[in-house]
């Protein structure tokens, strides 16, 4: 390859991303699975999987994606370079599966079940439950892992509570108070803060990690936030709300709402780029996703992403 196209292809990486990566989109009311271009920036394949599909994982070997299908009471395993759905585990003791985490073994899925207060997990080679967590809270909703697996954070939306849960053992679970609506749920990336988006409290609980849960500061935000993420480089968190279509952008060092983005109808899921560059909205009432620019903070386009989009992944396709 001549040197000056080189170097333009290198740019246009740089700026925006490699080029292969795909937004996993769980459309939860066309029960599918979508793939969503982050260069072409539309859908271009949609894999039928169970009855509303809330979220999404990709295994670590990126070969499967899995969906939490809440209405079918099922999970759905898709293989991404097929494009089609490989099995669909179900359980009788299935009740509103929502939230999922994968360990770092590689094998467990660790499944919330918010009707019988429960976190599952699931042995992925041999695609079936082989332990489960009694939470004791209601409505227990998502859940997010630190790197090593050793402990689980679980946001409880009808007990208003956040559980850990160290996970050698099944007795060790405490849980605090997060605020109403406990839903959305986040930590960052060097494992120090606890994000939980209060739905009805519209507020963000920031809790200390070490050595146990210590709530540190409530942080005000718009009407209804449902999800919340922390940028790769632990600065800001966003904020969806499904009532206000706003994504609020929070400086974690002062605590301060920062930034405002008005962005499509019921914005739920989100997801960064490979780069580090884009923050992409799912918003569901609209059928869309909107795509944010990182460093102005800007939403740079919304785009047609199926009919009620919501849990997002961003991948390389194998």
């Amino acid at each position: 390859m001549p040197r000056t196209v080189l170097a333009i292809a290198l740019s246009l990486v740089c700026s925006h991303g490699v080029f292969s990566e795909t937004l996993l989109i769980a459309d939860k009311t066309a029960d599918a699975l979508l793939y969503f271009d982050t260069a072409s920036l539309e859908v271009t394949r949609a894999v039928p999987v169970g009855g509303n599909p809330h979220e999404v994982v990709v295994t670590r070997d990126g070969r499967y994606a899995i969906t939490s299908n809440s209405r079918s009471n099922t999970v759905s395993i898709v293989d991404l370079s097929k494009g089609e759905e490989v099995d669909r585990l179900a359980s009788p003791r299935f009740q509103y599966p929502h939230g999922m985490a994968l360990h770092p073994n590689g094998v467990w899925l660790y499944l919330t079940n918010e009707q019988t207060r429960h976190v599952f997990t699931i042995d992925l080679e041999k695609r079936q439950i082989v332990d489960e967590l009694s939470t004791g809270m209601g409505g227990s909703h998502m859940v997010v892992l630190t790197a090593d697996g050793a402990r689980a954070y679980i946001a409880n939306r009808e007990s208003g509570t956040v559980s850990l849960w160290k996970t050698a053992s099944q007795k060790s679970i405490a849980h605090a108070e997060a605020g109403s609506g406990a839903e959305g749920i986040a930590l960052s990336h060097d494992e120090r803060w606890l994000l939980v988006a209060n739905r009805n409290d519209n507020n963000l609980h920031l809790f200390s990690t070490a050595p146990d849960l210590r709530l540190e500061a409530e942080i005000a935000v718009g009407e209804g936030p449902v999800r919340v993420a922390i940028s790769p480089d632990d600065r800001r968190a966003f904020v969806t709300h499904r009532a206000s279509a706003q994504v609020y952008v929070i400086d974690l060092a002062t605590r301060k709402v920062t930034a405002k983005m008005a962005v499509g109808e019921g914005p739920g899921g989100m997801a960064f780029d490979g780069a580090g560059s884009r923050l992409f909205v799912a918003n569901t009432s609209a059928g869309t996703v909107s795509v944010v620019d990182l460093e102005t903070l800007k939403v740079l386009s919304t785009h047609n992403a199926g009919e009620g989009p919501d849990g997002l992944w961003v991948t390389s396709l194998p």
